[in-house]
């Protein structure tokens, strides 16, 4: 018997690491969503300005930081989460909801 236990504990374990593995991965992929987010709204902001190529109104690493910074993000998601958040930021359609011609 003591082997089923050992051998029970030991698929516990595992299944607890898969889980917290899933977990980060999850969070991750939530983390860069809601940088794509932000990404699309400082390039429609930069659209609706004026003056600026859809292409330039994509939003880069210098502006994504600058607003991961600016929303004190770090606070809310931890600073280990900001790579995942701003490589979400950058990665937008060139075209967006404030280029649309009716």
């Amino acid at each position: 018997m003591a082997g089923c236990s050992s051998e029970e504990s030991a698929q516990e374990r595992d299944k607890q690491i898969k889980a917290e593995a899933q977990q980060r991965v999850d969070e991750r992929i939530s983390v860069r969503n809601a940088g794509t987010t932000a990404g699309e709204l400082l390039r429609d902001t930069a659209l609706a300005r004026g003056g600026t190529s859809p292409v330039e109104a994509v939003p880069d690493e210098v502006e994504c930081r600058a607003e991961w910074e600016r929303q004190d993000l770090g606070e809310k998601y931890g600073q280990d989460l900001v790579d995942s958040w701003v490589a979400g930021c950058m990665d937008v359609d060139v075209m967006g909801s404030a280029t649309t011609v009716p």
